[in-house]
């Protein structure tokens, strides 16, 4: 008996219902939540537009998963069940924030080299204790569990609807999604959106080998995220110089 590599467009997921249809064709399903985060990302009154625009999208999403008669879990939002189901998981997280990192730092060489300082990121000011606190709560919030579960899950399955039954459906969803994530991370410059979209681009090859489940990039995810945004505050605040590390 073979096992179906998670990659393919056969692959089972134990955690779908067997009644998947909806009269909301995958396409439109996309459309919406795409449409849901670009208004609310530019409603004027709105300080932080991108984690608001991310929370609106995930009830949306959710809304739709009712309409399926299914939920989050159908996605990959569910708990290990057994001690070794959990060693695995942290396992995973690991190689989260390994390939994270890694990508980014061969990001940062070769598109410097190629766009010098065109390449370089602009991030939210964490120069003061305040505001890292802040930008903390957001990472845990809607930067890791809000983009991983729209990214991830939702972009990623509902992809593979959209492209059929292709061996390597999958695949061509992860490429997908994460391009999409490289471009809602535009307000980060053109090295910004490269960088970010290779790191989805991971996260999203990385969801797969955990068998799609979304806790381990929601923890690597967080996890990435504190560890730059800590370095970024430590370098405002004089605390270290080290140059490259956010």
């Amino acid at each position: 008996m073979t096992m179906t590599p998670p990659w393919t467009a056969d692959a089972v997921d134990p955690a779908q219902p067997a009644q998947r249809r909806t009269h909301v064709p995958a396409w439109a399903e996309i459309l919406l939540v795409i449409a849901t985060f670009w208004i609310v990302g530019e409603i004027p009154w709105i300080e932080y537009t991108g984690p608001v625009a991310l929370i609106a999208s995930v009830l949306v999403i959710t809304v739709l998963l009712r309409r399926r008669g299914t939920g989050w879990s159908s996605l990959g939002l569910r708990g290990p069940q057994t001690a070794r189901n959990a060693l695995q998981g942290a396992g995973m997280v690991v190689l989260v924030f390994l390939g994270a990192a890694l990508t980014n730092a061969i990001s940062m060489v070769v598109l410097g080299s190629l766009l010098g300082a065109e390449a370089e990121r602009e991030f939210m000011d964490v120069s003061t204790f305040p505001k890292y606190l802040l930008m903390m709560g957001i990472v845990w919030t809607t930067a890791s569990f809000c983009e991983e579960m729209v990214f991830r899950g939702f972009l990623m399955h509902r992809a593979v609807e959209m492209f059929g039954s292709r061996r390597f459906a999958w695949i061509l969803a992860a490429l997908f999604q994460a391009v999409l994530f490289g471009l809602v991370h535009a307000y980060q410059g053109i090295g910004g959106i490269l960088t970010t979209g290779l790191i989805g681009l991971s996260f999203g090859l990385l969801y797969l080998v955990a068998r799609r489940n979304l806790w381990p990039t929601i923890i690597g995810h967080g996890l990435v995220n504190t560890f730059g945004i800590t370095v970024l505050h430590l370098q405002a605040i004089g605390a270290i110089n080290t140059s490259g590390l956010g």
